[in-house]
């Protein structure tokens, strides 16, 4: 029993270190915090700061950066409400999130769901790239619990949303209100802030330049999430649906 009892322990310390070595980078993925690089081959060439937060590509997307004080509060409440409803209860992780993704992926028997967190996709973003494998997500993962510990959760959002991709050539939320909607971020009403935060999924595929219909009935889906999540009530939902050309 003693001997048993011994070789439980070492199992529990062994995993225990290797889950604090995990959330520092194993070495392997660890950033230099003074000379930040991605670690994997992809669109990002060069990480810069601009005011304390990490910038990828900052001349070649021309990104127009926007602090979270300047955005309205519905556009960072529509990117949580799609893309990561428990963002402000999560390390970085979300492990609920995760399995559930592994479950309907088992179910689907196909790679349906990624389970990536707001966080973990700004790690994608800066550190690493799109290649769907498990060393991959493994650095995503880790990359993100770094990010978690570096800055808290309106910077990593403020990251983020300056440097997703839009579609049609447009990174980062600025270029986007103005090419869509002729607006400064400021600016944007409930709709039209549901309508970009749709995009970033499949920016190509919903971006209202591609095809009107579908950004419409994204965006429908972002309000239903906002609704869901009692960011906005239904009668707003139903008033902020946008109209082309309103």
């Amino acid at each position: 029993m003693k001997k048993r009892l011994r070789w439980l322990l070492g199992i529990l310390l062994a995993a225990a270190l290797f889950v604090w070595a995990f959330s520092w980078g194993l070495g392997i993925w660890t950033i230099d915090w003074d000379n930040p690089a991605p670690f994997m081959e992809g669109d990002v060439e060069k990480i810069s700061y601009l005011d304390g937060k990490l910038v990828a590509n900052l001349e070649q997307y021309r990104i127009d950066y926007v602090a979270i004080d300047e955005m309205p509060g519905h556009l960072v409440d529509a990117f949580v409400a799609i893309e990561d409803h428990r963002f402000y209860k999560h390390g970085g992780v979300d492990l609920l999130g995760l399995g559930r993704a592994v479950f309907v992926n088992l179910r689907a028997r196909d790679i349906t769901q990624g389970g990536s967190t707001i966080t973990q996709q700004l790690a994608r973003n800066l550190f690493l790239n799109l290649e769907q494998n498990l060393v991959r997500k493994l650095a995503e993962m880790s990359i993100a619990l770094q990010l978690e510990r570096k800055y808290d959760k309106d910077e990593i959002l403020e990251m983020y949303i300056n440097q997703v991709n839009f579609g049609a050539g447009n990174w980062g939320v600025s270029r986007a209100a103005a090419a869509y909607f002729n607006k400064s971020v400021s600016e944007l009403t409930i709709g039209e802030s549901a309508l970009l935060a749709g995009l970033v999924q499949a920016p190509n595929y919903y971006a209202p330049v591609k095809d009107w219909d579908r950004a419409i009935t994204r965006q429908r889906y972002v309000l239903s999430r906002m609704v869901e999540y009692g960011y906005i009530t239904s009668e707003q939902a139903a008033a902020e649906v946008y109209q082309e050309g309103s």
